[in-house]
């Protein structure tokens, strides 16, 4: 098994194992600063994935991106090119799941690359922003041409040290809940 892997199965255990208390917490204070932050404010559009029940809630988040009337894409992704897009959520009613448990949308809506922001999801980071997420590629693929923000809402643990590779694309900001590395 290599590193990332390891580390991969590692930190998922800790995400999924941690306390309900906690987590709740965590995901407060990661949403308090999010909807704080210039780059959320400045944003017209934002790109976030649709949360599982271990990574950060993401509904309420996408319930204040449609209240403040900005556009809201989720990835769509097609496993057989390997290809991920972002297709515009209109409202929760439209959300479905697909053959591996992964919420999409189950209707008809804008397909767009004009995005100025993507929330990036991951399951490991790195002080300087890199990331391992679930072994796919879709976001390194994606962001290797993306040219808006990024930013990433991490749990203090899934920070670890770990060695990059050629095609891996950092996030610009990572916030940790009360801490927040990289720019301002």
């Amino acid at each position: 098994m290599t590193i990332k892997k390891k580390l991969r199965k590692e930190i998922l255990d800790l995400m999924r194992n941690q306390q309900k208390s906690q987590k709740e917490n965590y995901d407060f204070n990661l949403r308090k600063q999010l909807f704080d932050h210039d780059k959320y404010k400045n944003a017209k559009s934002v790109a976030i994935v649709m949360s599982m029940d271990h990574e950060v809630d993401t509904l309420p988040i996408i319930e204040k991106l449609l209240q403040d009337n900005k556009k809201v894409y989720v990835p769509t992704t097609n496993y057989s090119t390997k290809i991920m897009k972002f297709q515009q959520l209109t409202d929760l009613e439209s959300i479905a799941l697909d053959e591996k448990g992964i919420k999409y949308i189950d209707k008809q809506t804008e397909i767009s690359d004009d995005i100025d922001l993507i929330i990036v999801p991951g399951v490991v980071f790195s002080e300087d922003g890199y990331r391992i997420g679930y072994g796919g590629g879709y976001y390194d693929k994606y962001l290797s041409e993306y040219k808006g923000s990024t930013l990433s809402l991490v749990y203090p643990f899934q920070i670890k040290s770990f060695d990059t590779e050629e095609h891996d694309v950092p996030v610009e900001e990572i916030i940790l809940p009360n801490v927040i590395y990289g720019e301002e």
